[in-house]
């Protein structure tokens, strides 16, 4: 019987020289939450002065909407789903989606998550939503997996 450090011992190894030789690169990101329900303005908070007391926080991301705080960047591979693929999944889905494996080291074990995958074959930024669980595929925490769709709805 194989031990869970025997399985990380030969499958990282592995996994690692993989993702080296496609070059994708993932950044991870906490998704941004709103502050009050969505549509609604928070109420203003003056002092006597009438000036704002708590001015609107900084997007701390501005260039990537919808991100929070980044969480480090991981080496992936990220493939578009074709029609069968989608299809399997139980439904007809107008929008891309991704099946994404990420490097064991990602922390990806929380909900809440916006991916930026770049480099390799994709000829830009690509950002995407897990639309399901992330899988630690095995159990033994040698890679993530997850399926995700497009956030801007377009194919590589």
């Amino acid at each position: 019987m194989l031990t869970t450090a025997q399985i990380q011992g030969m499958g990282r190894p592995l996994l690692d020289k993989l993702f080296a030789a496609l070059g994708q690169t993932v950044t991870v990101y906490r998704a941004q939450v709103p502050a009050t329900a969505p549509g609604a303005q928070p109420p203003p908070e003056y002092d006597e002065r009438g000036e704002l007391v708590t001015p609107a926080p900084a997007d701390p991301t501005p260039t990537t909407p919808g991100a929070g705080v980044s969480l480090g960047d991981f080496p992936c591979m990220a493939a578009q789903l074709d029609a069968k693929d989608k299809a399997d999944l139980g439904g007809e889905i107008a929008v891309p989606l991704w099946e994404v494996y990420v490097h064991w080291s990602a922390p990806l074990d929380e909900p809440g998550l916006h991916l930026v995958v770049t480099g390799g074959e994709v000829p830009e930024p690509l950002h995407l939503t897990p639309i399901g669980d992330v899988v630690d595929e095995t159990t033994q925490r040698v890679v993530w997996v997850l399926t995700a769709r497009a956030t801007q709805g377009r194919s590589a």
